[in-house]
């Protein structure tokens, strides 16, 4: 594997004590060409909600942060009904440091509408962020048993990136830390159609395009590894040499085919084109970061299912 002179993503936890007050904010709406929107587009409004506490256990602290942009409790359109219970899932799913979010999968979300003078979203997110921060407190102190006198770290972040009269685009960055000589991080994004409130993901592609999509993505990969390495790759031999890909199989479309797989989160909609993100150890060694690229819809297009290419507009 070739060096790597320095990570390409910054991780950066921001702790703060305590829930914040519902922060309103006007949702982004960008041109093709990045210019601001005219007087004429109403966008829909979302509320940015933020819990953030810590508890001590012996020598030992977990610190849990959440920062979620909630859709207006007003807001009935389909788009923000679809969008409330995503994120409500990934709440859910990620406020515990356990990747799976199975210890809290059972509970009801019903279960947090019962609190007075809260909203929803205010309401949703301090229940999670507690329950998740109790399960840390009882993790460590069974670690402290055995002698752990460390720092757990649970930090989400789901941010309304993007938002266009087409399309509406979340990006999370999720960190976690329980031990070890590095903490995990998951980045990912999601995109919704606001004609049906409808996620739009690998669903824009063609499955029998998949080797020229894995073509693009190679390129792009390229170009990511070019910011981040002393020789230029420019072969998918010197790619390869940048990657830890495996031969399995019971997958051989992955990579004895095609000599990559596609990324296992979905990939998402900006105003620079499509985003595609690998995780940590997906495919590559921890140093090299979330290997990623955006590629533009021209160079997609032929790749897109007959849904894609009306939701992006390509003919």
């Amino acid at each position: 594997m070739k060096k790597v002179k320095y990570l390409s993503l910054a991780i950066v936890a921001i702790m703060l004590l305590g829930l914040q007050s519902c922060d309103w904010i006007k949702g982004l709406t960008h041109a093709e060409d990045g210019s601001s929107p005219s007087d004429s587009v109403s966008a829909p409004q979302y509320c940015t909600v933020e819990f953030s506490d810590s508890v001590g256990v012996v020598n030992s602290h977990a610190y849990q942060s959440i920062k979620v942009d909630f859709p207006a409790e007003e807001d009935t359109s389909v788009v923000a009904q679809s969008v409330l219970a995503w994120l409500c899932e990934k709440v859910r799913s990620c406020c515990y440091p356990d990747w799976s979010g199975e210890r809290l999968r059972s509970d009801s979300v019903a279960q947090v509408l019962e609190t007075a003078g809260e909203t929803f979203a205010e309401a949703f997110v301090k229940t999670y962020g507690q329950k998740g921060l109790k399960l840390m407190e009882e993790d460590i102190r069974t670690m402290a048993e055995e002698g752990f006198e460390g720092s757990y770290l649970n930090d989400l972040r789901i941010e309304l990136s993007e938002q266009t009269d087409n399309y509406l685009t979340f990006i999370t960055g999720y960190e976690v830390y329980t031990g070890g000589a590095h903490g995990g991080y998951l980045a990912d994004g999601a995109t919704f159609s606001k004609a049906d409130g409808k996620r739009m993901g690998w669903n824009m592609f063609d499955p029998s395009k998949r080797a020229e999509l894995v073509a693009q993505l190679k390129k792009g990969l390229m170009d990511y590894f070019n910011d981040a390495t002393e020789d230029k790759i420019t072969t998918d031999s010197a790619l390869f040499e940048m990657l830890i890909l495996y031969d399995d199989p019971e997958t051989p479309e992955n990579e004895l085919e095609y000599g990559i797989p596609l990324p296992q989160t979905e990939p998402y909609v900006t105003r620079k084109g499509i985003a595609f993100i690998y995780q940590q150890y997906e495919i590559a060694a921890y140093a090299c970061g979330l290997p990623s690229c955006v590629l533009p819809v021209s160079a997609v297009a032929p790749c897109l299912s007959a849904e894609g290419k009306a939701f992006l507009g390509v003919h």
